[in-house]
């Protein structure tokens, strides 16, 4: 790799993990109905990071923006904590997958809030919860991640209008 594309590809990633993290620590400290219904903002910051720089750095952004949020609210080792890495991890592998298909931005956010809101989900049922209870919860969980992920999408297409990315390989 050129040394002046892996340097674009870091300051990329350091922007969009402070970003990232600002958005998802504003969205920690707001109220919400549900414990897991929040609008899910910071994954903007993952979807820009795929598609400017490629999938690698979308996990990377995802992990640095938890783990550094983590940090600022001290919930480094909380359950909260491991819930969120996992489903800000599932949500990048799966939408750094799906990136370079003819799926829109919509599709690909949708997706990615699905997989998040499950892998959530999941690592709730086995840490806090019973398994059982997250066939319960899926269709609570199912919902607002498709709006959610809509509403990221539409910030996402709206953003990279603006800001055509060259291609990256």
């Amino acid at each position: 790799m050129e040394r002046r594309d892996r340097n674009r590809r870091i300051a990329i990633c350091a922007l969009l993990i402070a970003v990232g993290t600002a958005i998802w620590s504003v969205e920690e400290l707001l109220p919400r109905p549900m414990p897991w219904i929040k609008p899910g903002f910071a994954n903007i910051a993952t979807m820009l990071a795929i598609a400017l720089a490629g999938p690698v750095e979308g996990v990377v952004v995802a992990v640095g923006r938890v783990l550094l949020g983590a940090l600022l609210l001290g919930r480094i080792g909380s359950a909260a904590f491991i819930i969120s890495l996992a489903g800000s991890i599932s949500a990048a592998l799966a939408m750094g997958a799906l990136w370079r298909t003819r799926l829109s931005v919509y599709g690909i956010s949708i997706a990615g809030a699905l997989t998040h809101g499950i892998a959530q989900l999941f690592v709730a049922g086995w840490l806090v919860y019973r398994p059982g209870i997250i066939l319960n919860l899926l269709p609570l969980v199912a919902l607002p991640s498709i709006i959610t992920g809509a509403v990221v999408g539409f910030f996402v297409a709206l953003i990279l209008k603006r800001h055509r990315p060259p291609a990256v390989g």
